[in-house]
């Protein structure tokens, strides 16, 4: 009786035996690994951005961080006190990072980044005895030229709302939190790698599987649109002022510079962000985080003449022939003032144009109505997103009848805000991003590109991916084009023209000058124009505010952006380089 009990035990330990060792030995083996091994992640340098030419604008230098595994710090209570002291951070202050309770208890936290040699080397000089913890490369960004800090963006710590839009994301992982670095954040950041360390029941790392790495997968080159020349040369001429530039290739809305002002220092966000710095920002009356090119919406006053001559040409109520008499002034009810005065006198749809005559407009507008101005303006894309690739872009306004019923009631509103729209005036807004493409379609006789930023991407296996152009083309008559294109070139080249001191007798030159009123201060500046008026290759839109009109403040930025783009690029010239006109010379008061 007593042997088969033992009998019956014996085999009973037997068969457990054989699911231990050979039926579940797998599972137990990665058990036992998993409490001996420890994954190290091994960040990817974040790819490099360039401009069109390949000279490099973000790259990166050497940062790194500290991290403790919250396991780890609960076996062994000293490490925290030990790290306290070489991080000069209370206790209580590291103790709340490790107790996150959405986090696995082995999953590394973040301490510091961005730490100095001195903390590194004391670190170091501690590693054996602080279980747990371990220092990492973080990618920390430079900036060699101090360019576009509005359309790059900046990186930093992912956040918790942000871990939807990149779920293989997790906490403390450096994400793109604006522009470029947004926009791209999935071919940027590359992939991560990953060690096999080796630890001993202290938690103490002793070696490593060499043959379990995964090197991580770096990026290669990201090149964009921008000419860092021009982009240079914007900011420049930006600086002291606020205001946006926009300068894109008409042909297939490449964007060769595309600047703010004021701009802030890009390396404010390279480490960790100083409370003080950040209320710097934030306070600052002029918003320098603010990215004045498609984030804030200005009149675009008699920039706008275009979009209302090419209503009433494709309306019918004028032609080349229509002629206009402005005495000074249109009368609707009231006085409504042309900006000379005195009048112009008689004028053709093409002179109009050229003089910028307000009397001209204001009749058209009162013609057309709100409709129908809304109509074209809507055509040339405005009150629509351009589309371009970097986020946070406004749509402006439209004044259709739509937006008017909503804001003042139906009905309730003056058929006479047509006669300021008409010359850019009143609820309307635009971005200078939208001006610039604008400006491109008027230059390319209407054909419509989407501007873009992305040029080309070189993977670090040698794959190039390229940007394909989004082209349309509206439908207005090329005969409007042929008028509304002759009036700008006169803007410049014509004997009333309202920036014809800045002729340049190189290229052929077009353009068309404004000056928003502003209720909240003085007037803002603006000036599109492209060149070279046979075969355009850039087109710019500017606006400099509360500085006074578009003639003395903005067409001179515009013009040697345009110019010196032109001479980079060796655009041949229509006759051999004079000596320059005097600045000094007469101009208009517009406009």
């Amino acid at each position: 009786m007593l042997g088969g009990i033992s009998l019956i035990a014996f085999l009973f330990l037997w068969i457990r035996l054989y699911q231990l060792q050979i039926i579940q030995s797998d599972k137990f083996q990665a058990r036992s690994e998993a409490n001996s091994v420890r994954v190290v992640e091994e960040l990817p340098g974040r790819t490099l951005i360039c401009d069109r030419n390949g000279r490099v604008l973000v790259e990166n230098r050497p940062s790194y961080s500290l991290s403790l595994i919250p396991y780890e710090a609960k076996r062994n209570p000293h490490t925290i006190s030990e790290l306290s002291i070489i991080l000069s951070r209370p206790q209580s202050e590291l103790q709340a990072l490790t107790q996150n309770k959405g986090l696995p208890s082995y999953q590394p936290v973040k301490l510091a980044r961005d730490i100095d040699f001195h903390t590194l080397a004391a670190f170091k000089a501690r590693e054996f005895h602080l279980a747990g913890v371990s220092y990492h490369f973080d990618p920390k960004r430079f900036y060699p030229y101090s360019v576009a800090p509005h359309t790059l963006g900046y990186i930093a710590e992912i956040s918790e709302s942000e871990k939807k839009k990149f779920p293989s994301r997790k906490t403390g992982d450096i994400v793109g939190k604006s522009g470029i670095e947004r926009q791209y954040e999935d071919i940027l950041a590359g992939r991560k790698g990953y060690h096999y360390m080796i630890v001993n029941a202290l938690g103490q790392i002793t070696g490593e599987i060499e043959d379990k790495y995964i090197p991580p997968r770096r990026g290669g080159k990201l090149y964009l649109t921008i000419d860092l020349d021009l982009q240079i040369l914007a900011e420049k001429l930006l600086a002291g002022k606020r205001g946006a530039v926009v300068a894109l290739d008409p042909r297939n809305g490449e964007i060769l510079a595309i600047a703010s002002a004021p701009k802030y220092d890009p390396e404010v966000f390279t480490g960790v962000l100083r409370s003080d710095d950040w209320q710097k920002l934030q306070n600052n009356p002029d918003v320098p985080l603010l990215h004045r090119a498609i984030q804030s919406g200005y009149p675009p006053a008699s920039t706008f003449k275009m979009v209302t001559m090419t209503a009433g040409i494709e309306e019918g109520l004028v032609d080349e022939e229509y002629r206009h008499d402005c005495p000074g002034y249109y009368r609707l009810g009231r006085i409504y003032h042309c900006f000379k005065r005195d009048g112009h006198g008689e004028l053709t749809p093409i002179e109009a144009i050229e003089q910028s005559c307000d009397a001209f407009f204001y009749k058209l507008g009162h013609q057309l109505g709100v409709e129908k101005i809304a109509h074209y303006m809507k055509i040339f894309g405005f009150g629509s997103k351009t589309g371009v690739d970097i986020d946070n872009e406004i749509a402006g306004i439209v004044p259709d009848k739509q937006y008017l019923d909503k804001r003042y009631g139906a009905g309730k509103w003056s058929k006479g805000l047509a006669i300021n729209i008409s010359i850019g005036q009143g609820e309307i807004l635009v971005t200078p991003l939208q001006l610039a493409q604008y400006c491109g379609i008027l230059a390319m006789k209407g054909l419509k590109a989407r501007p873009q930023l992305f040029l080309e991407m070189h993977q670090g296996n040698g794959e190039v991916f390229q940007s394909k152009p989004e082209i349309t083309h509206i439908d207005i008559k090329p005969a409007t084009f042929e008028v509304l294109r002759s009036g700008m070139r006169l803007v410049l080249s014509g004997e009333d023209g309202t920036a014809k001191w800045l002729d340049d007798p190189r290229w052929h030159l077009a353009g068309k000058t404004g000056t928003a009123q502003n209720p909240h201060g003085d007037d803002h500046a603006l000036f599109v124009g492209f060149a070279p008026f046979e075969d355009p290759v850039i087109a710019v839109a500017v606006i400099v505010e509360n500085v006074g009109f578009g003639s003395t403040h903005a067409a001179p930025i515009a013009v040697e952006l345009m110019t010196r783009y032109l001479e980079i690029s060796e655009v041949p010239q229509i006759v051999a380089e004079e000596e320059p006109a005097d600045s000094t010379g007469d101009s208009a008061s517009d406009i």
